[in-house]
């Protein structure tokens, strides 16, 4: 699966390390120098970089130093982006080539012949990198199957590549997900940095709680992924956001995907514009809402009864695959249909299913981003509430799911 991936499917990049063994242009670094040699590294760790300071860069580097791990810095830059931003991380390149890490390797996509589409931005930048790290685990030169992945903006605490180095298999596919909390020194934007994080714990909690099999955070800074199950999904979406959530999407249709109990990645929070959507986008519109109401009450997010009637629509799935004339609930039908359900019930009842074929079908279909939808729909019907209201209200059963993912408490 790997080898057919990385013929097929892998970017050029890639591709060229793997068919000639040799190294491309724009990939550089004393990690690959000679290429064949004996040294093969415990594991790999890839990050995009756009309009980031050197600093920061040197901080993570520096914190891996000691645990043999690979870094791949995707380097990029979009074309037609911000000139200043472009210059800066032009700046940025060139000081990490002149820095000589041992354990690093930089890809160049920065350049002006080499810049990204806008239309791929991070999702590419994510590709490439993880591209070359699987192809460095086909050839030998990683040894464990899984590929790290993060951003600039995190910090990475004491033991973060133990768990996958210590015991690299621990299952044979799929993605971990480490805990984290995004946190600022300046204490509105840290205020925001919480609300946020309960927010997406609070969106998670319902959806396990509904009996979802996509109650997961899907954060690129936080996620671990096996060689074989990204080989399996043809790797990450092209795309300028949310390819962190599209990949894990595709990944749990096909392996599991597993929230880990530590270490706990801090990352710091900023009121980032380099995607079009995303975290920094959504902490700029609750600082917005801070300045009106600093008591953070009138910050909303879904309704409860959103996942309760989530939680009905998974439950009727099961009877509807046992016999799909069953007609579902008026609480459900209508959400349903606003999503495209029709078409799919038509599609998969051309195939003449079993019962579990139909259920499988539907739990794919339904996938993440069905989900959400479903979801958005229900938002029509139960008006959004303040956030901090929900969780004090809420049944304890939900409030203690909430908070066993909340980890910014100060």
């Amino acid at each position: 699966m790997i080898e057919q991936y990385l013929a097929r499917n892998a970017e050029p990049e890639a591709q060229a390390l793997h068919s000639g063994a040799t190294v491309p242009a724009n990939v550089s670094g004393l990690a690959l120098q000679p290429l064949h040699a004996s040294h093969a590294w415990q594991g790999c760790l890839v990050i995009p970089v756009f309009d980031e300071c050197f600093a920061t860069l040197q901080r993570q580097i520096t914190a891996l130093a000691d645990t043999n791990t690979l870094i791949l810095l995707v380097v990029n830059a979009p074309q037609g982006g911000d000139p200043d931003a472009i210059e800066r991380t032009l700046g940025l390149l060139s000081k990490l080539r002149t820095s000589d890490f041992a354990q690093v390797i930089l890809v160049d996509k920065a350049s002006p012949e080499r810049q990204l589409s806008p239309k791929q931005g991070v999702g590419m930048a994510r590709k490439i990198g993880c591209d070359l790290a699987l192809t460095l685990i086909h050839i030998g030169r990683v040894r464990s199957p899984w590929i790290l992945q993060s951003d600039a903006d995190v910090e990475f605490p004491e033991g973060y590549t133990q768990l996958f180095y210590d015991n690299p298999e621990r299952s044979a596919s799929g993605a971990k997900i480490y805990p984290h909390t995004h946190v600022s020194e300046e204490p509105t934007l840290h205020f925001a940095a919480q609300l946020y994080d309960q927010h997406m714990n609070y969106y998670v909690a319902g959806l396990q709680l509904a009996g979802s099999r996509y109650g997961h955070h899907s954060l690129g800074s936080t996620i671990a992924v096996h060689a074989t199950s990204y080989a399996a999904v043809r790797g990450y979406p092209k795309r300028p956001a949310g390819e962190d959530f599209y990949l894990l999407n595709k990944i749990r249709k096909v392996a599991g995907v597993e929230r880990l109990a530590e270490p706990i990645l801090k990352i710091e929070a900023r009121l980032s514009t380099r995607v079009p959507f995303g975290t920094g986008q959504a902490l700029r519109d609750i600082v917005g809402h801070l300045a009106q109401d600093p008591s953070g009450n009138s910050y909303r997010s879904y309704h409860p009864e959103c996942f309760i009637t989530l939680g009905k629509a998974l439950q009727e799935f099961e009877h509807w695959a046992a016999n799909p004339a069953a007609d579902f609930s008026a609480a459900v039908s209508e959400h349903l249909a606003n999503i495209g359900f029709a078409r799919f019930a038509k599609s998969i009842g051309k195939q003449n299913p079993s019962s579990a074929r139909r259920l499988q079908g539907v739990h794919d279909w339904f996938d993440g981003l069905k989900t959400l939808q479903f979801i958005h729909s229900c938002q029509r019907h139960y008006a959004d509430q303040p956030l901090l209201q929900t969780l004090a209200n809420i049944d304890p059963v939900f409030r203690d799911k909430v908070f066993e993912f909340q980890t910014n408490t100060d």
